[in-house]
């Protein structure tokens, strides 16, 4: 026993004194008895120490100093250690149930036995171990992989606070103990060498990064090139230069210069009203009468796109598929280093788009994209490491539309995301909203704890409270794939098996220092 319950109890909240020889941790379990004689589950939330013979606050230091010593037996009997603790639920074969009745005033209060807790926090074979309860090390904590993967989940905290170590742990399990797929987009190569706890990378797969502009859908292309939606005749020459250029066979680089070549010629067929021929989306021959008065400056805006398009981002056009290299049962590297921001929205909105519609199509049995896409057999989870940068709040983009649509109907379809950030206030609402278990690292800004806050129905006040107190490494975990709101240590990942980390700014300068010494006394010219 460590305590007993008094004042006033609620179906959520009780008091209890504390039995000075036995206090409870910050954020330890208890147990205690509501009124029907139930076990409820609570956690500790304040614990504060007082004493009767000395809290007038109007004792001075040197009045303390003098009279503490005569009277240090008389004044400790007076110590007094009251705690407050949340109620969590009642117990009910490893379950957790609403409590609907008042915790009973003098019951006894005590430590949650560890069985309880490994039974309510249990691993098993639908789960991977992310770490141990913070208040108690002995206990491991699982998240149920199917609710992780399928509800989606975010995984926030400021830089440097363990988001990139934790996003590890569960990328490894996921892949070693499921034989899981997972594609995580990676903006700047931080994972490119990661290595499986094991020490193996025979399941890690980096990927060359491009697309086949000829597998775009020709309206997808028109946005790639940044044709405006509203731009509706500009939109159906490119559409029409698009089918027929896919038709000749055309793809990659070539795929665009042909696109560009055609774009030539209609202006050249323009400026003298003449006609044209092109491939509808069947491959059918068509013509079509092209007027200077109606058609020439929208071609001319055509092949203005297309040329700023080739300058930008011809880096992007490859005969090599991204989509095509991906394997089942791997971790598939997304490696964006080296692209601008726009770069990368384009080629992650057509990776979900690929992903998604063809696991609707696998799912609906059609198979034939298979080939193309070979991951589309088996669920898939895709993370994307700040995912800021790809859902940017109040933003309509490709990226975020696609993100969005997996976000509300992924789940029907087996795929699954994950978002990393360090800045939860700068992504879509309706993402972070949709990402169902969010495991919160140290979060310092108010103007993120709170818009965590808002956007997760689970996260209450203290629990906010406790985000800004926590350590590096450590988290909060809410949502369905725990059963209870829990504070964790997350595993520490093995160093050097990936990314991620700092810089030793302080061993690198000693580094140089040590190159300089070498040529101190030498007169060098530069």
């Amino acid at each position: 026993m460590i305590g007993l319950v008094f004042g006033r109890a609620t179906t959520n909240h009780f008091n209890f004194a504390v039995n000075p020889s036995n206090i409870p941790k910050f954020g330890e379990f208890v147990v205690t008895e509501n009124r029907d004689g139930e076990i409820v589950l609570g956690v500790v939330k304040e614990i504060s120490n007082l004493n009767k013979l000395i809290e007038d606050d109007h004792f001075s230091f040197e009045y303390l100093l003098k009279h503490v010593g005569f009277s240090k037996t008389l004044i400790e009997m007076n110590d007094i250690v009251v705690a407050t603790a949340r109620v969590l639920g009642v117990v009910e074969n490893g379950d957790i149930r609403p409590n609907r009745v008042p915790v009973k005033p003098s019951s006894e209060v005590r430590l949650a036995e560890d069985e309880l807790l490994k039974e309510i926090f249990r691993c098993d074979e639908n789960s991977i171990v992310v770490g141990n309860l913070l208040a108690r090390e002995s206990v491991e904590v699982g998240l149920n992989v199917k609710e992780l993967v399928l509800r989606h989940f975010a995984i926030l905290s400021v830089t440097g606070g363990g988001k990139s170590n934790t996003a590890c742990v569960i990328m490894d399990q996921i892949v070693r103990k499921f034989n899981g797929t997972v594609v995580l987009i990676d903006p700047h190569g931080e994972y490119v060498h990661f290595t499986f706890s094991d020490g193996s990378c025979k399941k890690r797969r980096v990927l060359p990064v491009g697309i086949r502009p000829e597998t775009l859908e020709p309206w997808e292309f028109a946005s790639l090139l940044g044709v405006s939606r509203d731009a509706n005749v500009q939109r159906l020459h490119l559409e029409r230069m698009f089918t027929t250029a896919k038709y000749e066979g055309y793809s990659g680089r070539d795929f665009v210069e042909r696109v560009l070549e055609l774009a030539e010629n209609w202006i050249e067929v323009a400026e003298e009203n003449g006609e044209v021929e092109f491939a509808d989306y069947k491959g059918r021959r068509k013509v079509a009468r092209l007027t200077r008065q109606r058609d020439l400056d929208s071609l001319l805006r055509v092949r203005d796109y297309i040329i700023r398009f080739q300058s930008n981002y011809e880096d992007l056009l490859t005969n090599e598929d991204t989509l095509a290299n991906m394997r089942t049962g791997y971790l598939n590297v997304v490696n964006l280093s080296g692209f601008d921001e726009n770069q990368m929205r384009i080629i992650v909105a057509y990776l979900l788009r690929n992903i998604l519609k063809g696991r609707i199509r696998y799912i609906r049995g059609y198979t034939e994209f298979k080939r193309n896409c070979p991951i589309i057999e088996a669920p898939v989870l895709i993370i994307i490491e700040e995912g800021h940068i790809f859902a940017p709040k109040n933003d309509d983009s490709e990226v975020v539309r696609w993100l969005s649509r997996i976000a509300r109907e992924g789940r029907k379809f087996g795929v699954g995301i994950g978002i990393i950030s360090q800045r939860p206030k700068k992504i879509n609402d309706d993402i972070l909203s949709q990402c169902n278990t969010k495991i919160i690292l140290r979060i310092v800004e108010p103007n993120d704890q709170r818009y965590v806050q808002q956007a997760s129905e689970q996260i209450s006040e203290d629990l906010l409270n406790d985000i800004a107190s926590l350590g590096k490494g450590e988290a909060v975990i809410v949502g369905s794939a725990v059963k209870l709101p829990v504070a964790v240590k997350i595993r520490k990942y093995p160093d050097g098996y990936y990314g991620g980390g700092d810089i030793d700014v302080v061993e690198e300068w000693r580094k140089v220092g040590e190159k300089s010494e070498v040529f101190k006394d030498l007169d060098l010219i530069v």
